[in-house]
């Protein structure tokens, strides 16, 4: 694993790399003005990186910030919906002391910068492994938070809290070098946990096996309920009536994509007149002809839908097969009805783990109070 690390390592920084040991970090931090304040005195501040690769990580990146805590986050651009998410949202809706840059995880940043702490928005992302795997081969790693990635994060969790494998999607297959990287950040990040430095900051109910599993590894959970998010002036004045949030499982090749319209057509039949929210990748093709149908109205708002059906009226329903959307607006609307249904197993097209149906289906279980 080194041997690979360190070719990866010299062709990305053709220097001679120097060895890092606890004081050449506390010298760099001196030398960066990190633990200091022009007084000479020692600052209770700490400089932290977030990186996000979609809008709900870049949310719960905000909703991680605490008040002592200079942030910068970095957005990758480049990954799917982030362009015009970035564009709509607003910069002066940053907490103070965060900033935004359009750029993703590299490892020249983290080798520059003394971080007190790292937030991954994917950590089964493989620009963020190569970016923590070459910055800290012959360092220790900082505090590490996992933030929330929809659904998936319980993958990573779960893979976090086994004694081994690889930090890897569900579905996803990796060259070899690619696993062995994957591999390589999985274990630092469990041994980060044995010595207190793992965190999961969620939104998310947990499943009490998970939490314990979780816990037991070393690993801390903390909460949040989009705090942040809701002082955001960002409802808008668009209609909202009969919300339906769309799904990916369809365009990921999941679920029967007629099965799928089938459910959205039952829904109109039922109810009326729908605004449909789609998910950010699903395709141009369905949503043209989902969009022939005159009782539908499609909002492609860039925005994530957490930041436009806050503060529903109460009477309201939200309709929505299972979604980490559906968990974080009964978060952000606790008096407003969420109908998720729950997915057939007829529907599934057997290119999903039975690990992920069951997860999909069981999302509405309660946290644990403790958790």
């Amino acid at each position: 694993m080194a041997e690979l690390l360190m070719a990866e390592k010299t062709k990305a920084n053709p220097k001679k790399a120097k060895k890092s040991n606890d004081k050449a970090t506390q010298n760099e931090a001196s030398k960066n003005g990190a633990g200091k304040n022009g007084a000479g005195k020692k600052s209770t501040r700490m400089t932290s990186v977030a990186f996000v690769e979609s809008p709900l990580q870049f949310l719960s990146a905000l909703e991680s910030h605490e008040p002592t805590e200079d942030l910068l986050i970095r957005a990758r651009a480049s990954a799917k919906g982030m362009t015009s998410f970035l564009d709509a949202f607003d910069p002066a809706w940053l907490p103070k002391n965060v900033r935004l840059e359009r750029d993703g995880a590299k490892p020249g940043l983290l080798r520059k910068t003394t971080f007190d702490r790292i937030y991954l928005g994917d950590a089964c992302s493989g620009q963020v492994h190569k970016a923590l795997a070459l910055a800290y081969l012959e360092r220790r790693m900082p505090e590490v938070v996992i933030l929330d990635d929809g659904l998936a994060t319980y993958s990573a969790i779960e893979i976090l809290t086994a004694k081994r494998g690889p930090l890897v999607r569900p579905r996803q297959k990796l060259k070899a070098s690619r696993a062995v990287m994957a591999a390589h950040v999985a274990d630092r990040l469990r041994g980060l946990a044995t010595v207190g430095k793992l965190r999961w900051h969620t939104a998310l109910p947990v499943a009490k096996p998970l939490r314990k599993a979780f816990l037991k590894s070393g690993g801390e959970i903390t909460r949040h309920r989009f705090e942040h998010l809701q002082t955001l002036p960002t409802g808008g004045s668009h209609p909202r009536d009969n919300p339906v949030i769309g799904s990916s499982l369809a365009a990921d090749g999941l679920i029967d994509a007629f099965a799928y319209r089938a459910w959205v057509d039952d829904i109109i039949d039922t109810h009326g007149s729908i605004t449909y929210y789609p998910h950010r990748r699903e395709t141009d093709e369905f949503l043209a002809d989902l969009g022939r149908d005159e009782r539908v109205r499609i909002k492609n708002l860039g925005l994530p839908i957490e930041l436009r059906l806050i503060n529903l009226p109460a009477d309201s329903t939200i309709r929505s097969l299972p979604s980490t959307a559906a968990v974080s607006l009964a978060v952000l609307n606790p008096d407003v009805t969420i109908d998720v249904t729950e997915i057939p197993a007829k529907w599934w097209t057997g290119a999903s783990p039975d690990s992920l149906r069951k997860s999909l289906n069981a999302q509405s279980v309660k946290a644990d109070d403790d958790s």
